[in-house]
């Protein structure tokens, strides 16, 4: 009860040039055109029952036929008098819901709702209005579904939602943006008619509910299931309006054109969102060239998607650089970790992926100069890691120096294990092609035929020992 003392607003009336109406017995106008209807309130009525009669509203609409209720009904609305219009069309189409006028009254009391700003409730009076009169005039239905669905634009726009106090008809406590409530009015625009004239823009507006949740306050507890949603939406659109060969153009074709080729941007975007959060995790990125791709693919022949198709080669070129930087992040892990051979790996699929950047991106860009760079940050760092490879090789050489691979059946486990250790260490760090060796020595030919021929010894070593460790293990098994 506090919240609705302390917090309750009043709808503003266009009757009352756009001020907040008060209760009857606060407002000292309303307390005159009481006085002037003394017969307001509850009330019996023969035949009728019990009923309350707003002030300024006659006990003889009650026995009114349909057409003079909806007469009555219209010249209040276009005169202002919202609340007379209101009851008026609603008692018609409540008390006589066959007439042939009823609904046009809900659609009366739709519009009455959307004036005091209550767009919600007037989305729920358009769709019964809808649902109770399948045969309602076509051209009349489309018009109530452009109005579902620019009520529903309202809200993708940011327009809070509203409560309206029971039993009050301007009452109400704001309660905030809402974007899944959003949604669910865009789908019931597409519900009402998959096929419609408005059904692929309300698809679309499912989307672009989903993904404006990501974003904000509350975009910050998004997961994985929040991206999934936008990405259904916006597929189910391409997959349900996309025209195929065959198929007879639609009045607004080029408008549903446009919408699907939105979307197909749209999922390639989000893909790139989630390709940016995680470094470690490439595939999302992979996901996104390849929907930018389709995207351009599906529609290079629409101008009106031109500077779409441009933004798409960008963020393509964009993501390849993405995935250069990760490429690099993932070798700077595994140096700073001395993990010499991973390292070299990674490195080199950076220089690898940095060119085929600098090929895709023009030069001079600010993309091709980010690629240029990192290429030969990543070839120099290339050299950097197989010196630091080769160093530690050479010096783990004396840890296997002595050891003779025929007597290797003469050492104690713990010494078998060690040399197995260490002969496999220096094996994963000479694990470099020719030309690498001798540049990590700076092609002194001596110290290549060193280095090399510890390569070999390691590598008999390692057989050696393994072959060594598995008889020991057999024997026991026998025991």
């Amino acid at each position: 009860m506090g919240a609705v003392f302390s917090g309750c607003m009043s709808a503003k009336d266009e009757n009352a040039g756009g001020r907040p109406v008060n209760p009857p017995d606060r407002n000292p106008i309303e307390r005159m055109r009481n006085s002037a209807s003394p017969g307001h309130g509850f009330k019996y009525f023969d035949g009728v029952g019990w009923k309350y009669l707003p002030p300024g509203v006659k006990a003889e609409m009650f026995t009114m036929t349909a057409e003079k209720l909806y007469a009555l009904a219209q010249e209040a609305f276009v005169a202002g008098d919202n609340t007379k219009a209101l009851f008026a069309a609603r008692w018609l189409h409540v008390h006589q819901p066959d007439a042939e006028l009823a609904p046009e009254a809900r659609r009366i009391v739709a519009e009455v709702y959307e004036k005091r700003g209550f767009h919600e409730n007037a989305f729920q009076e358009y769709q019964a209005l809808l649902d109770a009169h399948p045969n309602y005039d076509a051209a009349k239905r489309a018009e109530v579904a452009k109005r579902m669905f620019d009520i529903a634009g309202s809200y993708l726009d940011g327009q809070w939602f509203r409560w309206k106090i029971p039993y009050q008809e301007r009452m109400y406590l704001p309660v905030f943006s809402s974007m899944s409530r959003t949604a669910k009015l865009y789908k019931q625009v597409v519900a009402n008619a998959p096929y419609g004239e408005m059904a692929a823009s309300a698809q679309y507006g499912v989307g672009q509910a989903h993904e404006r949740a990501l974003t904000g306050f509350w975009g910050f507890f998004a997961d994985e299931k929040a991206y999934q949603k936008a990405t259904e939406a916006y597929q189910l659109l391409a997959d349900r309006y996309q025209k195929r060969p065959g198929d007879a153009p639609r009045p607004n074709q080029a408008e549903i054109d446009r919408v699907v080729g939105e979307a197909g941007f749209r999922v390639a975007a989000i893909f790139e969102v989630q390709a940016n959060e995680g470094v470690y995790d490439q595939s999302m990125a992979e996901r996104a060239i390849n929907a930018f791709k389709d995207f351009r693919v599906l529609n290079a022949g629409n101008p009106t998607l031109k500077p779409k198709l441009d933004e798409a080669t960008d963020r393509i070129n964009g993501l390849h650089l993405e995935r250069v930087r990760g490429a690099l992040a993932i070798a700077d892990f595994y140096e700073r970790r001395g993990k010499w051979i991973a390292a070299f790996k990674y490195f080199g699929e950076t220089s690898f992926r940095a060119e085929n950047v600098e090929g895709l991106a023009a030069k001079g860009t600010p993309i091709y100069e980010e690629a240029q760079r990192i290429n030969q940050q990543a070839i120099t760092s290339l050299f950097r890691v197989s010196e630091k490879s080769v160093n530690e090789a050479l010096d783990k050489a004396a840890e296997i120096e002595n050891v003779d691979p025929t007597k290797l059946m003469n050492l104690s486990d713990r010494e078998l294990n060690s040399v197995e250790r260490s002969s496999r260490q220096i094996e994963l760090n000479l694990r470099l092609q020719e030309d690498v060796l001798r540049k990590a020595v700076n092609g002194d030919d001596a110290a290549y035929q060193k280095v090399d021929a510890l390569k070999g010894r390691a590598d008999t070593l390692l057989k050696a020992a393994e072959a060594e460790l598995d008889r020991r293990e057999a024997e026991a098994n026998k025991e």
